[in-house]
């Protein structure tokens, strides 16, 4: 009996371990913050001007993308100096602004391209002549020319890929677009592994691409498809660190059917799907679509705002107007704010399975951004919404804290700059106050690591948080007792903290705090402490 209980127990281990490997890769901290592009003029000069137009506005870029075309031919990964004449200049530009690099790709290399300085070129020679693509390396037409799709089943043709990859792979760039090319090579596919479903070979490319960037730069992303309408599933669970659905219109069907992707691909356990805000062509968002688009946008993982319906146009939050401008900011940096919280749900998506977004509502077009955020999307000209909050918890409206029971139906009109946004009651959320912009936080914060506390009787937080921009973490479990004032710091990280509590009526003192200060007006306590464990007390 002994010996047949350790069978099933190693088998139990090795089915947890199958499970564990679905689970999602953890996104790096900064992959979650805004990303801008544009596919206008694909220039150095464009590019330049798009990031340094935001950072002018004070309105924070994380990275860029480079999109096609910006090589000579398709994919060759020899920069076009027409179009970017320095590009190691261009990326130690952005690099000192604290802008990453992306650069786009396909997997396939051109014998005629369709916009393009070079048309046939020399990797697609040499992919021909040793029989390094699918469908025994015959070119097709695709939707950037003709050419051949590299066999990512076959080792010889991935390690020749890498080869191409290191050309371009730099300090300073950080990840790929990794755009469709072989959706347009057949439903079935030859392969070096023999005749396989275009769906199966799918997740050949993207792993290799995934495997590639994360063993080059740890920190390192591909934005890639998770679910999409243009063909189904994409990118592998386990294997695709930010997620874009792409590509939509700007108007409000774009917009729907955007939400119906990304909920589709938290369903299917893509941890961090993100928003291509205004859509990528077809209509141009007008300035309520817009930022109708950018609230929804910053209640995903990542705003990704770039495309050919407007790049220097429509995509632009000043060309809507200074109110719009103003609203894009604060959405920038309230998403910015809740990077530690972002991250740190991401996190226990690797750890246990799931998403950042949960509770999906397909007829509602609401979700909650982990445990403790529910936001619905406005998706129509109609300021008055409808919709239900989550069925557990108590939930406190962001803008005007006031608090509602669980499933409460909320019928209410926002003005253009607001959106339906609460917060759960007993919530403790890890934030990185950038500004005083959002009133979550103080300016004097920007370096402290802080908590926003709503009391619910006794509470507790374990958050995973980043130790810098990569993918590398330490614990921290809050816990807040509201009937004695008690609030607990438990972490092996010795560093700068601070907690800000909600809703207390009154505050005589604080027990071992460094510093505090309590707003009558707002009923809201601040308290800094440093170092590593910490055991405060609040006196009313």
């Amino acid at each position: 009996m002994k010996k047949y209980y350790v069978i099933f127990l190693l088998l139990g281990l090795s089915i947890l371990s199958g499970l564990r490997a679905q689970t999602p890769p953890i996104t790096p901290a900064w992959a979650f913050k805004h990303i801008v592009w544009e596919d206008s003029l694909n220039t150095e000069m464009g590019a330049k001007k798009l990031v340094d137009s935001y950072l002018l506005r004070n309105i924070p870029v994380g990275a860029t993308i480079i999109d096609s075309p910006w090589s000579m031919a398709y994919n060759d990964f020899n920069w076009d100096k027409s179009r970017y004449p320095n590009p190691e200049r261009m990326i130690s530009h952005f690099k000192q602004r604290g802008v990453k690099v992306i650069l786009w790709l396909t997997g396939v290399v051109n014998q005629k391209g369709k916009d393009t300085f070079l048309q046939q070129c020399e990797a697609y020679d040499f992919v021909r002549s040793h029989q390094l693509g699918i469908n025994q390396s015959e070119p097709h037409e695709w939707w950037k020319g003709f050419g051949i799709h590299i066999d990512f089943t076959n080792p010889e043709a991935v390690e020749w890929w890498n080869t191409q990859l290191d050309k371009v792979f730099m300090d300073g760039v950080c990840g790929w677009k990794v755009d469709q090319g072989e959706f347009w090579f057949g439903d079935s596919v030859q392969t070096s592994k023999g005749q396989m479903s275009n769906e199966e070979f799918r997740s050949y490319y993207y792993d290799a691409m995934y495997d590639y960037t994360v063993k080059k730069n740890p920190k390192g992303v591909i934005i890639a498809r998770p679910y999409s309408h243009q063909g189904g599933y994409f990118a592998s669970t386990d294997k695709l660190n930010l997620g874009w659905c792409g590509d939509f219109s700007g108007s409000w069907d774009g917009l729907k059917l955007q939400i119906d992707n990304i909920y589709r691909s938290a369903l299917r356990g893509y941890a961090s799907p993100a928003c291509e805000v205004a859509g990528f062509f077809n209509e141009r968002a007008d300035k309520e679509e817009f930022v109708r688009y950018v609230q929804f946008g910053c209640m995903t993982a990542a705003m990704i705002n770039g495309g050919e319906n407007g790049a220097f146009t429509n995509h632009l939050p000043w060309y809507h107007g200074k109110d719009v401008e103003d609203i894009y900011r604060f959405c920038v940096t309230l998403h910015e704010e809740l990077v530690p919280y972002l991250f740190s749900t991401v996190v226990d998506a690797h750890l246990k399975g799931g998403s950042l977004l949960k509770n999906l509502s397909f007829e509602e077009e609401s979700h909650q951004v982990g445990n403790s955020i529910f936001t619905k999307a406005i998706t129509s000209q109609d300021s008055q919404v409808a919709f239900h909050l989550p069925s557990e918890g108590i939930w406190c409206d962001f803008w005007t804290g006031e608090k509602f029971d669980a499933g409460t139906e909320i019928v209410r009109e926002y003005s253009l700059s607001q959106f339906p946004l609460f917060i759960k009651q007993g919530a403790i959320i890890p934030i990185s106050v950038q500004s005083d912009i959002t009133g979550m936080g103080y300016s004097k914060l920007k370096d402290c690591r802080t908590f926003l506390i709503y009391p619910n009787g006794i509470t507790s937080q374990l958050s995973h948080l980043p130790v810098d921009d990569g993918t590398e973490y330490f614990d921290c479990l809050v816990s807040y007792n509201e009937r004695n004032g008690e609030l607990i710091l438990d972490t092996k990280h010795s560093d700068q903290y601070a907690f800000i509590v909600k809703g207390i009526p009154s505050v005589s003192a604080v027990e071992n705090a460094d510093d505090w200060k309590y707003d009558a007006e707002r009923k809201e306590l601040l308290i800094m402490v440093s170092g590593m464990g910490k055991k405060m007390r609040i006196k009313n």
